[in-house]
């Protein structure tokens, strides 16, 4: 016999278990944010999962991961708790965003470079919104932020982006490649210079390393030597310590001269467009609709 659905034993208190768990990792993390123990989360769980039918999460090693379930009802879910801290925000603060909250993601390099420039005049005016940054490692991670609602909106390059959401086009981001001061002051990035220095970069995959690798090609070569690093604030000392060469966005190759390195340009247009991705659909956060407006 099929299992009928009682919605009516659905409560907010059980959707709001399952989403922290979601945003901050771990049932021992989610428990400390909502103010609530361990086993009491796992109770609000359960019975959401017996109230379904169906389980939320599975376990993998350690770890909790969503069922396709699990997958398919957080949109829902977010969208009913957003709708109802709205209506809360909205009542309190008579539209002119006192209370509230913004969830804002972002490639690492983006969130300490281009992030500041708007986030700091929207809450200089708006003080009273909560304001809460997310790192992701790569587009296809960024894209996932935002489309499970842990992120209002995500700063990442602006291509390829979902039919299912926004793309709001910041600026052009123009690259630079940063080597030692040793080499002689004459010195070029050229087929020559590629093909004799080590690369310092990213993993593959990464925004960085696309565009640093789309450099190799033009160029018909490729790294003789690679050393890859995940810090993306390592890139300009150990290319400069290791007289290697990496390729960086230009306000990241600002203290280059300061550990004894040098940029060099890059063709024209080397760089990539950064936006603004956010969801599509009729209801909107409104911090974040005025943080478009900041954009």
């Amino acid at each position: 016999m099929t299992k009928n659905l009682d919605i009516s034993s659905i409560s907010l208190a059980q959707i709001s278990a399952v989403i922290a768990v979601v945003d901050y990792g771990s049932f021992t993390a989610a428990a400390d944010i909502l103010g609530i123990s361990q086993p009491s989360l796992s109770r609000r769980i359960q019975a959401l999962e017996h109230s379904l039918g169906v389980p939320i999460f599975r376990a993998v090693g350690r770890t909790m991961h969503l069922t396709d379930t699990g997958r398919s009802i957080l949109p829902a879910g977010r969208r009913i708790l957003d709708e109802l801290s709205s209506i809360n925000a909205l009542g309190a603060s008579t539209r002119e965003l006192t209370t509230g909250s913004l969830k804002v993601a972002g490639l690492p390099s983006l969130i300490g470079s281009v992030l500041p420039e708007f986030l700091g005049p929207f809450h200089q005016q708006h003080p009273g919104i909560h304001i809460e940054i997310l790192s992701a490692e790569d587009h296809e991670q960024l894209i996932e932020v935002v489309r499970l609602g842990s992120a209002d909106l995500a700063l990442g390059v602006s291509h390829s982006v979902p039919a299912d959401m926004h793309s709001q086009l910041l600026h052009h981001q123009e690259f630079t490649a940063i080597v030692s001061a040793d080499l002689p002051e004459n010195v070029a990035v050229d087929a020559q210079l590629l093909n004799s220095l080590t690369l310092v970069s990213l993993p593959q995959g990464t925004s960085i390393r696309k565009i640093t690798d789309e450099v190799y090609r033009g160029f018909g070569c490729t790294p003789p030597r690679v050393i890859t690093t995940t810090q993306r604030d390592a890139l300009v000392q150990l290319s400069i310590a290791t007289g290697a060469i990496t390729m960086v966005p230009s306000i990241m190759a600002k203290s280059a001269e300061v550990y004894g390195g040098r940029q060099l340009a890059l063709s024209q247009g080397t760089g990539r467009s950064i936006g603004a991705i956010y969801r599509r659909g009729s209801f909107q956060n409104p911090a974040l609709t005025e943080f478009l407006r900041f954009l």
